[in-house]
């Protein structure tokens, strides 16, 4: 890949302008964007929201599947018919897989790769005149620890997204992360914690560490349960809650310092990504289903009210009804309360989709609408069950009734009746009713929980 002109004096160049991102994927991409966005805002341009009139659009892509990589480019394509004249950026993870297609397209002006995109400003050249596609070089040394300048700018009043890891060499048959971000790598633990204060300062009452597997964080000895116990003990009236955790030894820690510390959400997003061993082989998963359960029901025990999330692939290469079969009533006898599920869609460049025995698309759906409902049942089962308990939640917007909603901590829709307390406001409420799968009502309560 070439280099392209415009480093080396980025802390000291300005442009005039707007500037518009376009965030698509998974929500470290969207801390990435938001760093993105408030790099550009220092260094002069004035950020826009996407669609409007701009002279830079940046898109932050997603290559997770196939179709996730035909909407990054038709994202491309719409915008430069649209604005012709702009200078357009295609960053992250599809720049990572698919650079030499994107200079062949010709749609984009700049290709930037995962590990600098947070660095766009050094990269820009002076004058944004749309010309031949360019590709930023990345070396070796862009894939250790790391540093991101500033805090990322959040159109979200009320929760901010912090960057603590990045990549992953887990290397699942089905997944292209470890080709698109890289090896897994941890943010320097004094670089999070200046965020983390910034973003606390400026009065955002929920922190979600996000990363492609935050649980394999480690700086210096320091580890992501070290990491929560420090990220408490800033001042500021905020809770923190855990983006996606592989399942792994140091998540025990983590439920203990969860446990101990109601700031902490009570959701942990534990990935399973199918109810049956035979599959998890194929899957190239670090553990079994045995062991999978062990601490589900080892978390759930010790956590009252956990909310544990999951994610199950329907249609992997090999999936049998027998398989499927085990798959349901896994999902049926372990404490999940939240579940995704996605058919399996070959990604090119995994080697499952090179297996024998893929499965046909509409048997795959029909699965996954089973699961679903499964899941949905048992959504409802924990809403209902916390009906009477008292929570906080975050206001973040009125509904048609014009009563506030929010988030729980342990992840329940709420909807407050009877009370007004604005907008990003962290309040205590008794839940009161079941609505509909994570969806409850409540009023304000006089005291914590």
């Amino acid at each position: 890949m070439s280099g392209t002109g415009g480093g080396g004096m980025a802390s000291e160049r300005h442009w005039q302008g707007r500037a518009a991102v376009f965030t698509l994927g998974c929500r470290l991409n969207q801390a990435d964007s938001a760093l993105m966005a408030a790099g550009l805002e220092r260094h002069g341009f004035t950020l826009v929201s996407w669609g409007e009139p701009c002279e830079l659009a940046v898109i932050n892509s997603c290559t997770v599947t196939a179709a996730a990589a035909r909407k990054t480019r038709q994202t491309a394509r719409a915008f430069r018919r649209q604005q012709p004249g702009a200078y357009l950026v295609l960053a992250g993870c599809d720049a990572n897989v698919s650079a030499d297609s994107w200079v062949a397209d010709g749609t984009v002006d700049l290709v930037v790769p995962n590990p600098a995109k947070t660095r766009l400003f050094e990269y820009l050249p002076d004058e944004l005149i749309p010309g031949t596609p360019e590709v930023v070089a990345v070396g070796p040394g862009d894939w250790g620890s790391f540093r991101e300048e500033g805090a990322g700018a959040f159109v979200e009043r009320t929760r901010a997204n912090l960057k603590i890891q990045e990549g992953c060499e887990f290397f699942c048959s089905y997944c292209i992360v470890p080709y698109a971000r890289g090896p897994a790598r941890s943010r320097a633990w004094d670089d999070w914690l200046r965020e983390a204060r910034e973003l606390t300062a400026q009065g955002y009452h929920e922190v979600v560490l996000t990363g492609v597997n935050i649980a394999t964080y480690q700086d210096e000895g320091r580890d992501l349960a070290d990491l929560l116990e420090a990220l408490l003990a800033l001042p500021g009236d905020f809770r923190i809650r855990l983006g996606s955790t592989e399942p792994g030894p140091i998540l025990r820690r983590v439920v203990e310092v969860m446990a101990a510390n109601p700031r902490v959400c009570r959701f942990l997003h534990l990935p399973l990504q199918y109810g049956e061993d035979t599959i998890l082989r194929a899957m190239n998963r670090r553990y079994t289903l045995a062991e999978y359960a062990a601490f589900a029901e080892e978390a759930a025990c010790s956590l009252p009210g956990l909310c544990l999330g999951t994610d199950i692939i329907t249609g992997f290469p090999g999936e049998t009804e027998a398989t499927f079969a085990t798959c349901c009533e896994t999902v049926r006898q372990l404490p999940i309360n939240h579940l995704h599920v996605f058919t399996y869609s070959p990604r090119q460049g995994t080697p499952a989709a090179t297996f024998p025995n893929q499965v046909p698309g509409d048997l795959a759906q029909q699965r996954a609408d089973i699961l679903t409902a499964i899941g949905q049942e048992k959504a409802g089962a924990f809403a209902r069950s916390q009906v009477g308990q008292v929570v906080q939640i975050i206001t973040e917007e009125q509904n048609a009734n014009g009563n506030w909603e929010g988030w729980s901590d342990h992840y329940l829709r709420v909807e407050l009746v009877g009370a007004d307390p604005g907008e990003n406001a962290l309040v205590p409420v008794r839940l009161t009713e079941w609505v509909a799968a994570r969806q409850v009502r409540a009023v304000l309560a006089e005291e914590n929980p």
